[in-house]
């Protein structure tokens, strides 16, 4: 039973006010951006319209090995608004590597990460695919939430110590509303949504 998905415009014109009726979707995070200067097409349109339909949502980058960490970083800030974020963001690692080792892969990472958490206020979640994170990410990144992609039916196995916070166990179901095949997940267990929302702003005494 899946919990939340993950969008972008691959899934073409959703109608979110349709996708909101599904009771079991707890979250939704909606693709941003990519490297330094692509934004997704459909983002401003998702975001919007999948918050005034009363889901939760955040926002993810798609990290390459193409730009500096810290431009890729401007153009996320610049496109996911720190207002419109119900949950803590989300980087994606998957491919488009190829042109950094595995340190400098790790290295700009968490530069990413660090930028993140000083201007969102909380470290990103880190997507991959269970083979990629454990080749090129596992165990450096075991401390933060993950959500892996693993599609044959087994819950992801990480090297080292800890474990995912979500599994994407699907990457083509369907919900109604969404025209295309779409990425569905659900929590470890020890996780839910209260575990990746945003920080709660103190009140002023």
């Amino acid at each position: 039973s899946y919990s939340g998905i993950d969008v972008s415009h691959h899934n073409g014109k959703i109608n979110w006010k349709e996708v909101a009726k599904d009771s079991n979707i707890k979250f939704v995070y909606i693709k941003a951006t990519t490297g330094s200067t692509h934004t997704d097409d459909c983002y401003a349109y998702n975001i919007k319209n999948a918050r005034e339909n009363g889901l939760k949502v955040g926002s993810y980058h798609f990290f390459t090995s193409y730009s500096s960490a810290h431009k890729q970083f401007e153009n996320f800030k610049s496109v996911a608004k720190k207002s419109s974020q119900d949950l803590i963001p989300m980087v994606d690692v998957e491919s488009s590597l190829e042109k950094w080792t595995k340190k400098q892969i790790q290295d700009s990472l968490l530069v990413f990460m660090r930028l993140c958490k000083s201007h969102y206020g909380v470290y990103p979640m880190v997507y991959s695919g269970q083979n990629v994170y454990n080749k090129y990410l596992a165990p450096r990144f075991n401390k933060f939430h993950l959500m892996l992609g693993n599609y044959n039916g087994t819950k992801p196995v990480i090297h080292g110590a800890g474990h995912y916070t979500i599994w994407q166990y699907s990457e083509t179901g369907k919900i109604k509303g969404i025209p295309e095949k779409v990425d569905l997940s659900c929590f470890h267990k020890d996780y839910a949504v209260k575990n990746i929302s945003m920080p709660k702003k103190k009140k002023k005494k």
